[in-house]
């Protein structure tokens, strides 16, 4: 008798874990394909296949849905290049790891390109919403310009950049392509390549020669 109410807790705490990322899922899936303004909270919560009072329970606002949404993004970079950057601190190669990172950013990016649509879209019309993706991707740029430091002083390629130019160059060249397939004529490369030759040919723009 006593185990039924905390199994009833349980059950309830679950589905609403799971409410949470439906919605979560539903957002990023409409901010993707249609932008901030263009996306009604009752279109996410339609999609999550929620009430719109659900929908208010969990996040309160669209704003809110929108920053568990990029963190969401941000948290998807920064699995998989926070490992590299501590283990890069250990190597003897600073060109080697930061080879590494930024290979890793760029298949990090293709292995979710709906990710490159909620980064590069109308983010910048909303000085709320720009500032907090500004604020949460420094996390990761801030040390991966550190290693880009070190990293240049081996490489002819990186000494045409600082630390934002090439950074910015970098988010070209991976975000643009899945945006916009077409611009990948601009690369002298086919819509149809692969998600891995896709990677290799932006390591070569980037540091010249083999893309290993």
């Amino acid at each position: 008798m006593n185990d039924l109410p905390r199994k009833r807790g349980k059950q309830s705490a679950q589905a609403a874990a799971l409410t949470h990322d439906s919605i979560i899922q539903s957002a990023i899936e409409r901010f993707a394909q249609k932008g901030y303004e263009a996306t009604s909270v009752r279109e996410i919560a339609s999609g999550a296949r929620c009430t719109h009072g659900t929908l208010r329970h969990h996040f309160g606002s669209k704003l809110e849905i929108w920053k568990a949404v990029a963190d969401t993004v941000l948290e998807h970079y920064q699995q998989r290049l926070m490992p590299i950057l501590m283990a890069a601190s250990l190597e003897q190669d600073p060109l080697s790891s930061f080879r590494q990172v930024v290979r890793g950013f760029i298949e990090a990016s293709y292995h979710n390109p709906m990710f490159a649509k909620l980064l590069m879209a109308d983010n910048e019309g909303d000085p709320a919403r720009a500032e907090y993706l500004k604020a949460n991707f420094l996390r990761l740029h801030e040390p991966i310009g550190v290693l880009f430091e070190r990293a240049r002083s081996q490489s002819p390629a990186l000494a045409r950049y600082n630390n934002d130019t090439f950074f910015l160059t970098l988010l070209s060249l991976t975000f643009f392509p899945l945006m916009l397939p077409a611009i990948n004529d601009l690369l002298g490369d086919t819509p149809a390549m692969t998600a891995e030759h896709q990677v290799g040919h932006i390591m070569r723009v980037l540091f010249g020669g083999s893309a290993d």
